[in-house]
């Protein structure tokens, strides 16, 4: 799901080493800076279509972390667009025992502030000590650095971006709770079809695989995070040889996922790649005065449809979180999370078609309502016939709601489709 307003570390051309080509030269190493706090050293690799972790197949049970406290916005503290960062510590050890808890192991983050430009934000080394907690039940992290696609038109951009991540990644190679990287997020809407593109998309993919094997673990994932455009995104960067490990894709197809599977086998037939759902899930809220109705055909590959198929109602953003009971109820809601659970696990029984994913997302994010207020929590105008709600409500796609606690640190209400994304998790891997 695009995200909205984050700040963007390298937009503009001056920022971001002219328009030279070549990766700056090496600096100074900043594996210095940081204290190791654990002699293990996790290794995530792949094979065909599997990650392998410590060379036993690893299926990701992840979340997508964002927490962002009510009347804020991601760049406002404490977050300052590093949500993991040490200055946090009051939201995420609020969440991290949660997530441990509920079996997820893994979570996709979409900022985290790189040397050289952390003075303000500063490392996130305590949340990855404890995310490792000791090696028991650790949930492991996908790091990024937010930026606009865009940039990559640049050959400059795509030099400084390298250099970003190159740091990043030596910072934390050798940190057992991280898994890899993902290259931004949904960044090939202005330019899946350009080959100058790629080629500077490959210029950071590989600086940031430098970055692992300058830490002293090369063996850390390099992954995508793209925007459902039919797969076309995994077709053009077969097509311009993307240098990554695994395809990253945020898919909101509805209860099935409709013909997703088929998609990646046709787009990675001659050079089978592991496939992650970078993000997946669905709006729990409905809009109190449309008229629209849900219903679906209870089987794995049942379709679910709101009736009718367009809007019934007024154009508001008059919202409410799904009830228990009534059309649409939060019953379709929590079904339509257990089938997608358990087709994500399904294809990766059968063939390793994909690799698991992250369920967008752990809590709201008030401030997502487009044009709205961060202190309000609204809905968007935008009629979604495939989600329960029957809307596509950005500042409610939590696992978890939120209200007004002690300062920024809110309080979290699991809803019942956390319930039952652990039920489906216990009897996975």
């Amino acid at each position: 799901m695009r995200r909205i307003g984050v700040l963007v570390l390298c937009s503009l051309l001056a920022a971001c080493g002219g328009m030279g080509g070549a990766v700056p030269p090496q600096q100074p190493s900043s594996a210095a800076r940081v204290q190791r706090f654990a002699a293990t050293n996790t290794r995530f690799t792949v094979s065909g279509r599997y990650i392998s972790l410590d060379g036993a197949r690893f299926f990701v049970k992840g979340v997508d972390y964002s927490p962002t406290p009510i009347g804020k916005v991601p760049n406002d503290p404490p977050g300052l667009d590093d949500p993991l960062r040490n200055g946090n510590e009051a939201i995420w050890s609020r969440d991290l025992p949660k997530i441990r808890a509920s079996g997820a192991n893994a979570i996709h983050v979409y900022n985290v502030v790189p040397p050289g430009h952390d003075q303000t934000t500063g490392p996130i080394t305590k949340f990855l000590k404890a995310a490792w907690n000791g090696g028991d039940r650790p949930v492991y992290v996908i790091m990024s650095i937010y930026f606009a696609g865009d940039v990559l038109k640049n050959a400059g951009a795509a030099a400084d971006l390298a250099n970003q991540y190159r740091k990043l990644d030596e910072m934390y190679a050798k940190d057992p709770a991280v898994m890899g990287v993902a290259i931004g997020n949904e960044i090939t809407t202005c330019c899946v079809r350009d080959a100058n593109w790629w080629k500077n998309f490959n210029v950071v993919a590989k600086g940031a695989k430098q970055g692992f094997a300058d830490g002293g673990n090369r063996d850390k994932l390099v992954i995508t995070s793209e925007i459902d455009d039919n797969i076309e995104s995994v077709h053009y960067g077969e097509i311009n040889n993307a240098a990554v490990d695994a395809w990253g894709v945020n898919i909101y197809r509805g209860r099935t996922f409709t013909n997703l599977f088929a998609q990646i086998r046709q787009y990675t037939a001659k050079a089978p790649k592991p496939v992650l759902l970078t993000e997946y899930g669905a709006t729990a809220a409905y809009h109190i005065h449309w008229k629209n109705t849900y219903t679906w055909e209870n089987r794995p590959k049942g379709l679910g449809q709101c009736h009718p198929d367009a809007r019934d109602g007024p154009l508001d953003r008059d919202v409410a979180e799904l009830p228990p009971t009534g059309n649409p109820d939060m019953v379709g809601l929590v079904d339509y999370v257990d089938n997608n659970a358990s087709l994500l696990y399904s294809g990766y029984k059968d063939d390793g078609v994909v690799s698991g994913g992250f369920y967008f997302e752990w809590t709201d994010e008030w401030w997502k309502a487009l044009g709205g207020n961060p202190s309000k929590h609204l809905g968007n105008e935008n009629f979604s016939g495939a989600f329960p709600g029957c809307s596509y409500d950005q500042g409610w796609f939590g696992l978890n709601s939120v209200s007004k606690g002690n300062g920024d640190v809110n309080k979290l209400k699991r809803r019942p489709t956390m319930t039952e994304l652990e039920k489906a998790w216990k009897g996975q891997p």
